[in-house]
């Protein structure tokens, strides 16, 4: 356990530093690691990767996954930990880290002790406000102290009458834990200075382009329209032929670029424990049983039970919320006696026993509740008022999940109906947290007024009683004599296929299932295994390997296909141009229907026209996106009128204006400074990531996790 969680335990003024703000950062910055350019053969300098010509050494990537891996097994403890996924996201990351460094040097950015300052001390992001008092209000003053004199630790531990050797350990533990803050922050700023710096060389609109996107936002119409959907042609009634596609590919053929890929074929060979297996498991269970039913006392099974947990790797679960637990637990543990054992109980994971540690009730309670949010805007006062209006409705027995996904402006719990799952106290806001915790199970209050608007909110249910119970489970392990056997048929399959029997041909012999993957590049990995995806592209066409794989089993792949970077050759693009083609002579069919169709619009009472308000210039109509031509006619053509027949890349559209407001071109020049600063700061945004991206793509990555002896 590292030092911040133990630190949990000093005061309850201190919520301490979950793992998921290193986790953030590894996502989005990294923690820094020192050395990246030395070489040799020793872990501190054995190479894991080079970045154009820069090194990521083996001992610096060991200790941010042993450090990952740790944090994520303090923050769920009984809960398995993906190694494979977490050192391709440490390894990543570091690459990442790496580039960013490289760019920073070049454009004479630097990180000054005083902005470290600034972040850690001064003005702390959310993510470090490390320490909050028992309100749930962040305590800089504690954080501060903390951070400049870390041996104030040590008195605060003192007071919980704490070993001193383990308030030294714990004392050693938090200052590593600085540094290791202090790298995080450093790689943080430098991250946004870079985005800024990049975003700045790319975020200065043009008037003219400004121009256009204001009148494209603030011009809406009106209008009624009739699609003939290329779908009413059969793809019988039309044909391309060989010339057709192929004069289309070489025309185009600049357009269809591929990245280095691979394809596969592999055979599965799920590692399962056989029927032997099965059976062992269950006579196994039944000794179990056997045991407990012969102890007479409630206490003779308590220790029997303690007894058998390290043998089948028991679970002990600390206090939680019953609404946390598996329903099933909870219906079995519900009914026990505190230290009472229970079982066998078949369960999705196996042959389960339970024992009750405790019960409590009112300690830490949680409710749920669903809300609806009206942010203030420009208007509180408006605000307000339609939040009264909604309290009205929600009150007089409108289904509330209506209302708030129908109002609400909270757009993740409205997508659920308001709802925001359970919460426990110092969760939310205090104006909301009072008003959610101080009403009934079925209340609905508001409205009530926050920082981020007016809520009205209903309380659907309210939890008191938490759990603390123990488990294990006994299940059909495999053993070693059937993974053996598994081995040596996966093993007999790539002899096979390396001696030259097509993997089809094997495949059907071992009545085995033949999978074939789709072409791959490197950055995706297949079957989600990094090291499966690493051979493929150390391999020539044919190759064919044994690897276990995760979550899979054991598996047997043979490349079947391999590109390098350039053009995609014809086979690959053909469906896709046969796809084109078709579309266009499907429209060339309909050409003349949708003349009548213009002719008739309006007279023609079997013709039924979609009618659809507030219609933008931006290629969506109901029904069809990316139909600009559609949509800029809306805008083109008089009001009042209808258009001709408008060629579209899946339809032909006859579209009547019934009215258009126009953007307040007058209102842009006033606000043009405003409507500038808004479109650069958007462009910005994505300029980043974007530039980012291409520099990853065409740098010399080498990844030599593979390669190591």
């Amino acid at each position: 356990m590292g030092a911040i969680t133990r630190i949990r335990q000093v005061s309850p003024y201190f919520l301490g530093f979950v793992a998921a703000l290193f986790i953030a950062f590894m996502v989005i910055q990294d923690s820094s690691f020192t050395t990246i350019s030395q070489t040799g053969n020793s872990a501190e300098r054995q190479e894991i990767a080079t970045v154009n010509g820069d090194v990521i050494t083996l001992a610096d990537y060991e200790r941010r996954v042993r450090d990952v891996l740790e944090l994520q097994r303090q923050q769920n403890p009984n809960q398995e930990v993906d190694d494979e996924t977490v050192r391709q996201q440490v390894f990543d990351e570091m690459v990442n880290e790496v580039l960013r460094k490289q760019q920073a040097a070049k454009l004479g950015i630097v990180v000054t002790p005083q902005q470290l300052i600034d972040v850690m001390m001064i003005n702390p992001p959310e993510q470090l406000q490390l320490f909050k008092d028992s309100s749930g209000r962040f305590d800089i003053k504690l954080q501060q102290e903390l951070i400049s004199n870390p041996d104030r630790l040590a008195e605060l531990l003192a007071q919980q009458k704490m070993p001193d050797e383990e308030i030294q350990r714990q004392l050693q533990q938090w200052k590593q834990t600085i540094f290791q803050i202090e790298d995080n922050v450093r790689s943080m700023q430098l991250q946004q200075s870079l985005s800024a710096t990049i975003g700045a060389a790319a975020s200065i609109p043009s008037i003219a382009a400004a121009e256009v996107q204001y009148r494209t936002d603030n011009s809406t119409a009106d209008v009624q329209f009739v699609a003939l959907n290329i779908d009413r042609v059969p793809d019988a009634a039309v044909s391309v032929s060989k010339d057709e596609l192929t004069a289309y590919y070489e025309k185009n053929k600049e357009f269809y670029t591929q990245k280095r890929s691979r394809a596969l074929k592999y055979l599965v060979f799920p590692q399962l424990a056989s029927a032997k297996d099965t059976i062992n498991a269950m006579k196994q269970s039944q000794r179990v049983a056997e045991t407990l039913a012969a102890l007479s006392t409630p206490q003779q099974k308590d220790s029997a039970f303690s007894s058998m947990m390290p043998t089948f790797n028991g679970v002990t679960t600390d206090f939680v919320m019953v609404n946390q637990v598996d329903p099933t637990a909870v219906t079995v543990l519900s009914s026990l006696a505190q230290g009472e054992v229970f079982g066998p109980l078949n369960t999705p994971a196996g042959i389960t026993y339970y024992r009750l540690d405790g019960r409590r009730e009112g300690v830490n309670p949680v409710v749920r509740a669903s809300h609806i949010l009206l942010p203030f805007s420009t208007n509180k006062d408006s605000a307000k008022a339609e939040a009264q209006k909604l309290m009205a409705r929600a009150k007089k027995g409108e289904d509330f999940a209506a209302l708030a996904a129908a109002n609400s402006k909270d757009p993740g719990s409205a997508a659920q109906g308001g709802d925001l799952s359970y919460f426990g106290k110092g969760r939310m806001v205090p104006e909301f947290e009072n008003a959610a915790f101080g009403a009934n199970v079925g209340d609905v209050v508001g409205p009530v007024e926050t920082q981020f608007g007016f809520h009205i909110i209903k309380v659907t249910d309210r939890q008191t009683t938490e759990l603390k119970f123990s488990q294990f489970v006994i299940k059909a392990s495999m053993s070693t004599a059937t993974k053996q056997q598994i081995i040596v048929r996966a093993q007999k399959a790539v002899d096979e296929i390396t001696s030259g029997t097509p993997i089809d041909v094997v495949a059907k012999k071992l009545e085995v299932p033949v999978q074939e993957t789709k072409l791959f590049t490197a950055d995706a990995p297949v079957l989600s295994s990094r090291e499966l995806t690493a051979w493929a592209f150390d391999s020539e066409k044919g190759a064919a390997i044994r690897k276990d794989v995760k979550y899979y089993g054991m598996v047997v792949a043979q490349v079947t296909d391999t590109r390098e970077v350039g053009i995609k050759p014809f086979e690959d693009v053909n469906e896709k141009i046969l796809l084109t083609l078709k579309q266009r002579k499907k429209l060339d069919k309909l050409a003349q229907d949708a003349k009548a169709l213009a002719a008739s619009f309006g007279n023609d009472t079997t013709v039924s026209a979609t009618t659809q308000s507030g219609v933008k210039n931006n290629g969506s109509l109901t029904g069809f996106g990316g139909e600009f031509s559609a949509t800029n006619a809306a805008f083109t053509a008089p009001v009042g009128t209808v258009t001709g027949p408008i060629r579209g890349e899946r339809a032909w559209f006859v579209i009547k204006v019934a009215s258009r407001t126009d953007a307040n071109m007058a209102q842009f020049t006033k606000d043009r400074p405003a409507v500038m600063q808004n479109m650069a700061t958007r462009v910005r945004s994505q300029a980043f990531y974007a530039w980012f991206q291409s520099l990853r793509e065409n740098s010399a990555i080498e990844d030599l996790r593979n390669k190591r002896n």
